[in-house]
């Protein structure tokens, strides 16, 4: 199996995984995706200012990226455990 194949199979499964739900439910998948951006606006702020303000090195970025997203969806299901 070949490199770019290997590669754009996610994406093309994830592709199909976003129209299946854009078709179920346009309205939630909207906000859905709105909410999505700006998490990752947020996100990516977030890391650019570390970078240029306090010249972070890049592995511990990628590190916290990684905790932060962990932690978000840890809050995210704590929330909807309660409900």
């Amino acid at each position: 199996m070949s490199l770019p194949l290997l590669f754009f199979s996610p994406i093309l499964l994830i592709g199909i995984g976003y129209y299946f739900d854009y078709k179920d439910n346009p309205e939630r998948f909207m906000s859905s995706l709105s909410g999505g951006l700006l998490y990752f606006l947020a996100l990516l702020l977030f890391i650019l200012v570390q970078k240029i303000a306090f010249n972070v090195g890049l592995l511990l970025l990628v590190g916290e990226v990684a905790l932060f997203i962990i932690l978000s969806l840890l809050i995210k299901f704590l929330l909807q455990k309660e409900k």
